[in-house]
């Protein structure tokens, strides 16, 4: 990657994503469901948006071997989980 991503692409990226792939989902009903207060979900959305901007920081300063150490780590975590199913 050529183009590093300055901080507001970054914010905006990872918040985007959060909503993307975890706040418009089951987890909105369980919130709406009285399940998860709205101090639980403030908790989750910045450690999960914080997670991410992680990640995007670190590509974009060019190092992908990180990326994939860490998420490779992560992986092998999750190894009885169901297999993804792209969407889009």
């Amino acid at each position: 990657m050529n183009t590093k991503l300055d901080f507001e692409t970054i914010d905006m990226l990872s918040k985007g994503i959060t909503q993307f792939a975890f706040r418009s989902g089951p987890v909105e009903d369980m919130h709406s469901k009285g399940k998860l207060t709205q101090k639980d979900m403030k908790t989750l959305n910045k450690f999960i948006t914080n997670r991410i901007a992680g990640l995007l920081t670190t590509i974009s300063n060019g190092n992908i071997a990180k990326v994939l150490k860490v998420l490779t780590f992560y992986a092998s975590l999750s190894t009885k989980w169901d297999s993804c199913k792209p969407e889009g």
